[in-house]
């Protein structure tokens, strides 16, 4: 699997993750990703648009399913085709972490993102 820097903040300069990774993958905007992401954190009744339901619900929205595969591997052991993916990982304590995958180009901010370990996959199903 490749690397290729990616970062994309607010208009404060201002990160996350989980935006950062729907901006790449969907090819959208972070203010609109940020807004939709809270406006699904609403209506579903949570505070934070970070909690797996909320992103969750909006991927699925999206047309975007978590694929069967292994838990706890290696971002840089994993094996995926051609495709776009979202892999939600961790360090096996306390951070969390989203990253987009796309054709088997990992875009983050960091190459560290390669010894963290996944929870889950998902996969855009383009309809074409």
């Amino acid at each position: 699997m490749e690397y290729k820097y990616y970062y994309v903040a607010n208009k404060e300069g201002k990160s996350n993750c989980v935006i950062r990774s729907f901006c790449k993958l969907y090819n959208e905007e972070y203010d609109n990703v940020f807004n939709d992401l809270c406006n699904i954190a609403k209506e579903i009744n949570y505070d934070s648009f970070n909690e797996v339901e909320v992103f969750e619900t909006y991927m699925k929205r999206k047309n975007t399913i978590d694929i069967s595969y292994d838990k706890d591997i290696k971002i840089k052991d994993l094996k995926l085709n051609d495709g776009k993916y979202i892999v939600f990982c961790y360090d096996k304590k306390d951070f969390y972490h989203m990253v987009c995958v796309i054709d088997n180009v990992i875009y983050d901010k960091s190459e560290e993102c390669f010894d963290l370990y996944t929870i889950n996959i998902y996969r855009l199903n383009d309809i074409d």
